[in-house]
């Protein structure tokens, strides 16, 4: 278990799953080109908003069952019993159907208050009813990466999110482009069930698709996946709640500006996320395995923080760079408004890369209590930060908004897990996490600014320190520098030397 908690053993993973979500990123960067010009902001804002109701009803319906899962499933796998692991996977993906028809149920119920809720008339209920299949379909993908995630076929994952964003992109092109944004609705159902499919090809090569649907006994047997699940799922609901709450509130204050915070959100979240893609499939389940091991739990925790940190910072001052042309290619001039709201929103994902490492120690031990009260207070907190914002300065108030509403996050995470698991912060993470936040703040105010010799000399130069002093960190702790001189020559024949190149870890 010291291999799989090392910096080798973190970067690896983050690497693998990374690199998917970069081609992935690369495909959006299309995806969303051919959106904004078919479609334009006022189309974007409608999509964004039928996609989060989407996220909502499933997080209502579906029990988190496909997140607690992972828990048993990397426990039962680590044993080596695949016989056991297989009964099991039949068991989740048995409460996974159910559960997914549920969901497509009350939303078909629900769907004239969905429409009363979203846009203050109950004109649009028929097309929020058409979302219920897109409900099972999200809730039956869950199921199905928990599977990849719990029994570590992580290359498969990466293969099937790499599939699932190359069929998007050519769903969606062809749809917008013959039906403009009456496609909005085909697109999210056509796409929702490719990505299905694409990963029940990758989960059922190791377990084939099998359910039981009765008797209640057998059913009776998942009932603690519902334990934690409703905590989950109240946690899904405040948080699909407060975002579909503040698409809701811009809505009706500007479509465009909807369409224009959604676009934002996108660059704030998704073009830095692949630091985070390896959390889900490769360190909770890791986590799940440390809980009674407290020391080595602390050196996970540590040692995945500064993974992310390093990694993060020098992808948001690059990223903060690129803003003008970022959002030139991606989407069109209109769109240019959002950049003020991106540069405030870029620290909301510092705070993110800090405090998720720990956040995940509640749904590791089972803590539903804690889990939820944190939830609750974190949503409540980013929804009328959010609003706020927005209403004080905009979309740059807004982008202040998502920020701040993280730092509250964090400050209680803080608070809180470190005592109640018995991990300790380890004074060279906290020095290095400091210093790269100084690093991001001083870029970022640098970066803001209109003249050359601020904007890009010292943006430019922040961004350097920072990638250097990640460098150094990630050369020393896994070997890196040594690994890439093999590689370099077995790529052009010569022997790979051994004196300083193996891994230290």
């Amino acid at each position: 278990m010291k291999k799989e908690n090392s910096y080798s053993h973190i970067l690896k993973y983050t690497g693998l799953l990374g690199g998917v979500q970069v081609l992935h990123i690369l495909i959006s960067v299309i995806r969303n080109k051919v959106t904004a010009l078919f479609i334009g902001s006022a189309g974007m804002g409608w999509s964004d908003l039928f996609a989060r109701t989407i996220e909502l009803m499933a997080s209502a319906t579906n029990f988190g069952i496909g997140f607690s899962a992972i828990r048993r499933l990397s426990v039962l796998y680590e044993t080596g019993d695949t016989t056991r692991t297989g009964r099991y996977v039949r068991l989740v993906r048995s409460w996974v159907l159910l559960t997914g028809l549920f969901g497509m149920g009350v939303t078909l119920l629900l769907s004239p208050l969905l429409s009363l809720f979203a846009t203050g008339g109950i004109d649009r209920t028929f097309q929020f009813a058409l979302l219920s299949p897109a409900i099972l379909l999200a809730t039956l993908l869950g199921g199905e990466i928990a599977v990849l995630k719990g029994t570590h076929r992580l290359k498969p994952l990466a293969a099937a999110s790499a599939l699932s964003a190359l069929a998007a992109l050519l769903l969606t092109a062809p749809i917008y482009f013959r039906l403009g944004a009456d496609g909005i609705l085909p697109v999210l159902l056509a796409t929702g069930t490719a990505v299905f499919l694409i990963h029940l090809h990758a989960a059922t090569r190791l377990f084939p698709y099998r359910v039981q649907l009765h008797p209640w006994r057998y059913l009776r047997r998942g009932s603690h996946l519902l334990r934690l699940g409703t905590a989950y799922i109240a946690a899904g609901i405040a948080g699909s709640g407060a975002e579909m709450l503040i698409r809701t509130v811009l809505m009706k204050s500007n479509e465009s500006q909807a369409g224009l915070y959604a676009a934002g959100l996108t660059l704030t979240v998704s073009y830095a996320r692949f630091v985070f893609v390896a959390m889900d499939a490769d360190y909770f389940p890791r986590l799940s395995t440390l809980m009674n091991d407290k020391k080595e739990l602390s050196v996970a925790v540590n040692r995945q923080i500064d993974t992310l940190v390093l990694l993060m910072t020098p992808v948001l001052l690059l990223l903060a760079l690129s803003l003008p042309l970022t959002v030139r290619i991606l989407y069109t001039e209109e769109f240019t408004a959002v950049i003020p709201m991106v540069l405030c929103a870029l620290p909301y994902m510092f705070f993110k890369a800090v405090y998720s490492p720990l956040s995940y120690l509640a749904l590791s031990g089972g803590d539903s209590r804690l889990y939820l009260a944190m939830e609750l207070a974190y949503n409540a907190v980013l929804a009328a930060a959010v609003i706020t914002g927005f209403r004080t300065a905009g979309l740059a108030g807004a982008g202040i908004g998502l920020s701040l509403a993280n730092l509250s996050d964090l400050l209680l995470i803080l608070t809180f897990y470190p005592r109640r698991y018995a991990v300790r912060l380890q004074g060279l993470t906290v020095r290095r996490t400091l210093h790269q936040f100084l690093l991001l703040t001083a870029g970022l105010t640098c970066i803001s600014r209109p003249e050359a010799g601020w904007h890009w000399g010292g943006g430019i130069g922040l961004t350097l320190l920072s990638a250097t002093l990640s460098w150094q960190l990630l050369k020393s702790e896994t070997g890196l520098n040594g690994r890439l001189r093999n590689l370099w020559k077995k790529v052009s024949g010569k022997p790979a030397g051994t004196k300083g190149e193996t891994d230290v870890n």
